[in-house]
C-alpha cells in the first residue's frame, strides 16, 4: 500500500514537478519507504511507498514493456501470482516481483475489464499513451480512497484530499450537502465529500479521461444479490464459509514484512485471529484497544483471544484525555468531521502497530454489514406490525429514499429534521433545501428492487456506512496516519459473492446476529465470544467533554460558531449547558452527537483553512 497523486493537464500542459512534489509531500505518512514521480506528457504521477513485497524492485510508478503505460497502485493484488503465471504463459515479460504489475499486462490483454480478475484492494492510476487516456479505479467495496477535482478542464486525483489542495487554484471551501449528510447518515457517501468541487471516486466505480475530453465515471462492479436458490442446509454454509475465510486469510498474510491483526474482543476480529492462530501460524503480533468501562469493558475477551492464538501483543489503553488530546490531529487525516470520538482509538491504535515490527494488520471490518451484525436487522422484523404509526411524510421520504416507504434506515428523518432546522443557523436553515441530504437516495434504489428487508439494509449499510465511514475515514486514514495498512478477509471478493447466496435465515436467526459465522466459529474462537451479547462499540461523548471542560472546547466558541456561520450560537450554547447537566448521557448509537458534528466541523473548518 502506499499514497498516489497526479494530474492530467488540459491541451498538452506539462504537469508542474514542483507541484507533484507538493502533494506527495502532504502523503509522506502513507509510504515512508521511497517516493518517485513520472511525467508522461500531459500526465503527472506520483507515488509514496510502503513496502511489502519486492521491497528492493517495486517502486512505482511502473511500465509495461515498451514504456507505453504508467501506473501507480495504492493496494494489493492478493491472486497476483495466479494471474502472473497466467500472463508470462501469454509471452508478457514482467520487470519486477511486485504484485501490482500484473495490472499493466492486463489491462493489454483484456482493457477495463481486467478489473474483475483482481482479488485485491486497490485505488488505480493507469495513463494509456497510446489512447491518450488515463484511467482511475476503485476497488469494489471501496477499501482503497481515491479523490479527484476538475479544474479549468485538469483532472487532480490523490489518496488524500490534503494532497489535491496543493494543486494551484483547487477552492478550500467547506461542503454543506457533506455536513447534511453527516447529521442524517453515519457519514459522507461517494461521490461527496466535505470539500466543494472535490468527489470521491465511489466504490466499484472507474474514470475514463481522453485528453481534450470530459471525464466519465462508469461502475464496474456493485453488490447484487442472486435470486433465492435452493436452501444447502446449515452444514453446507457453514463449512463453505469457514474454508473461504480461511483462504481470504491466508492470502492477507503474503508479505515480505510482518503481518499483524487486531484483536477488539468482539466476534468478527476474534475469528480472523483465531484462524490465524489455529491454521496459518505465520503472524505473530496482535494489537488491540482498551476503552470503555463495566460491561463495555472487553479487554476480557481480548485477553482469551490472546491466550488461544499465543500472539506477541501489543495493547493500548485509551484514557479519555487523549481523545480530547489528539481530535485535532485526527480530524486532519480523516479529512471529515465525525459524530463520535473513536476514529481517536483506531488513530492510537495504528500508532501501536506503527511501534511494532508488522506494518499491515487484518480487520474483521464487513462482517456487520453483510451478516445482519447490527440491530436495525431485528428492529426491521418489527417494523411492520407499526407502520400505522409513520405519517405520510415518513412514508413518502422513506419510499424516495430506500425504495420502500415502510424501510426506515436508522433515523425518522422528518422529526430529526426539527432539530436540525435549529441546529443550523437562521441564514443556512432558510437554505436547506439546496444542500440537503434528503433531496435524493444516496444510493440507487433500482438496486434494491425486490430485496428482502435484510438484503436491503445490507446493500444500504454496504454503501452509507462501510464504503466511506468505516472504510476510508475510520478505516484508511487512520490507519496510514501512522504508516499502517489494513486488510479485510471479509471482504474479499469469493467471501462476499459467497455470503450473498446465504439464506437470510442463516444470517438473522431469530434474535441470533451473525448466526452462521458463529456456528462457522465453533471449535476455532472461545465459547464466551460466541456466546456474548453484541455491544456497539463506544468511546466519550461530548458530554464528557463539556463536564470536564476539554481543551477542544474552545472549538465551540461563539466567535468561531459566528465565524463560519453553519450553526446557531445559542443553540450551540444551550445544548452545552444540557450537556453539562449531571445524568446527561447520549444513549450511544442512537443518539446523534450533534454537538460533536458541530464541534469537529469547526476543527476540520479551522485546520484546512475553509470558508463557507
Amino acid at each position: 500500500m502506499c499514497g498516489i497523486c497526479g494530474m492530467f493537464e488540459k491541451e498538452d500542459r506539462a504537469p508542474d514537478g514542483a507541484v507533484l512534489d507538493r502533494m506527495l509531500e502532504k502523503i509522506a505518512h502513507r509510504g515512508p519507504d521511497g517516493v518517485k514521480k513520472t511525467v508522461a506528457g500531459s500526465v503527472g504521477l506520483g507515488f509514496s511507498r510502503l513496502s511489502f513485497i519486492d521491497l528492493a524492485g517495486g517502486m512505482q510508478p511502473l511500465e509495461n514493456e515498451d514504456g507505453t503505460l504508467h501506473l501507480a497502485v495504492n493496494g494489493e493484488v492478493f491472486n497476483y501470482q495466479e494471474l502472473r503465471r497466467a500472463l508470462l504463459a501469454r509471452g508478457h515479460r514482467f520487470r519486477s516481483e511486485t504484485d501490482v504489475e500484473v495490472i499493466l499486462h492486463l489491462y493489454e490483454e483484456y482493457g477495463t475489464d481486467f478489473l474483475s480478475l483482481l482479488n485485491g484492494q486497490f485505488a488505480i492510476a493507469l495513463y494509456d499513451e497510446k489512447k491518450r487516456q488515463l484511467l482511475l479505479a476503485r476497488d469494489a467495496m471501496g477499501i482503497c480512497p481515491l479523490f479527484y477535482t476538475v479544474l479549468d478542464g485538469t483532472l487532480v486525483f490523490a489518496s488524500e484530499i490534503k494532497a489535491i489542495l496543493e494543486y494551484p487554484g483547487v477552492p478550500r471551501q467547506l461542503n454543506l450537502a457533506a455536513v447534511d449528510q453527516l447529521m442524517n447518515f453515519p457519514g459522507v457517501v461517494s461521490p461527496v465529500t466535505f470539500f466543494k468541487g472535490v468527489h470521491a471516486l465511489a466504490p466499484g466505480q472507474m474514470l475514463l479521461q481522453r485528453s481534450g475530453k470530459e471525464a466519465r465515471v462508469e461502475t464496474w462492479w456493485d453488490l447484487s444479490f442472486p435470486e433465492e436458490e435452493e436452501d444447502k442446509g446449515e452444514a453446507y454454509y457453514t463449512e463453505r464459509l469457514r474454508v473461504l475465510l480461511k483462504e481470504a486469510i491466508d492470502r492477507r498474510l503474503v508479505a515480505d514484512v510482518p503481518i499483524g491483526f487486531y484483536v477488539s474482543g468482539g466476534l468478527d476480529s476474534s475469528v480472523v485471529a483465531c484462524m490465524i492462530g489455529k491454521y496459518l501460524l505465520n503472524s505473530a503480533y496482535s494489537f488491540s484497544a482498551e476503552i470503555g468501562e463495566g460491561e463495555l469493558d472487553e479487554s476480557a475477551f481480548q485477553a482469551m483471544v490472546r491466550e488461544t492464538v499465543h500472539s506477541h501483543h501489543y495493547a493500548v489503553k485509551v484514557a479519555e484525555e487523549e481523545i480530547w488530546e489528539n481530535l485535532t490531529r485526527v480530524i486532519y487525516h480523516a479529512e471529515s468531521a465525525v459524530k463520535e470520538s473513536y476514529d481517536v482509538a483506531a488513530f492510537l491504535l495504528s500508532g501501536l502497530v506503527q511501534a511494532s515490527p508488522a506494518k499491515a494488520v487484518l480487520t474483521g471490518q464487513g462482517s456487520d454489514e453483510q451478516l445482519c451484525g447490527y440491530v436495525g436487522y431485528m428492529l426491521d422484523r418489527f417494523r411492520l406490525m407499526q407502520k400505522g404509526q409513520m405519517t405520510p411524510e415518513e412514508q413518502a421520504l422513506n419510499e424516495k429514499l430506500w425504495g420502500d416507504p415502510y424501510f426506515r434506515y436508522e433515523r425518522n428523518h422528518p422529526e430529526i429534521r426539527k432539530v436540525h432546522r435549529r441546529l443550523y443557523s437562521k441564514e443556512l436553515a432558510g437554505e436547506l433545501d439546496s444542500f440537503s441530504a434528503l433531496n435524493q437516495s444516496p444510493v440507487n434504489v433500482e438496486r434494491l428492487k425486490g430485496l428482502s428487508s435484510q438484503k436491503r439494509r445490507s446493500y444500504i449499510d454496504c454503501k452509507l456506512r462501510l464504503g466511506d465511514h468505516l472504510l476510508i475515514e475510520h478505516g484508511d486514514h487512520m490507519f496510514f496516519s501512522h504508516s499502517v495498512e489494513g486488510r479485510h478477509p471479509f471482504l474479499d471478493p469469493e467471501v462476499v459473492r459467497f455470503i450473498t447466496t446465504i439464506p437470510d435465515r442463516y444470517k438473522l436467526n431469530g434474535a441470533n446476529e451473525k448466526y452462521i459465522l458463529k456456528k462457522a466459529g465453533e471449535g476455532i474462537v472461545p465459547e464466551p465470544i460466541l456466546k456474548r451479547r453484541k455491544f456497539p462499540f463506544q468511546a466519550p461523548g461530548m458530554s464528557a467533554m463539556v463536564k470536564k471542560s476539554a481543551p477542544g472546547m474552545a472549538f465551540l466558541d461563539e466567535s468561531l460558531i459566528k465565524k463560519y456561520g453553519v450553526f446557531d450560537p445559542a443553540f450551540i450554547e444551550q445544548m452545552k449547558r444540557d450537556y453539562a447537566v449531571d445524568g446527561f448521557k447520549l444513549m450511544g448509537a442512537y443518539e446523534i452527537d450533534y454537538l460533536m458534528i458541530a464541534l469537529t466541523v469547526t476543527i476540520l473548518c479551522e485546520t484546512f483553512g475553509l470558508s463557507v
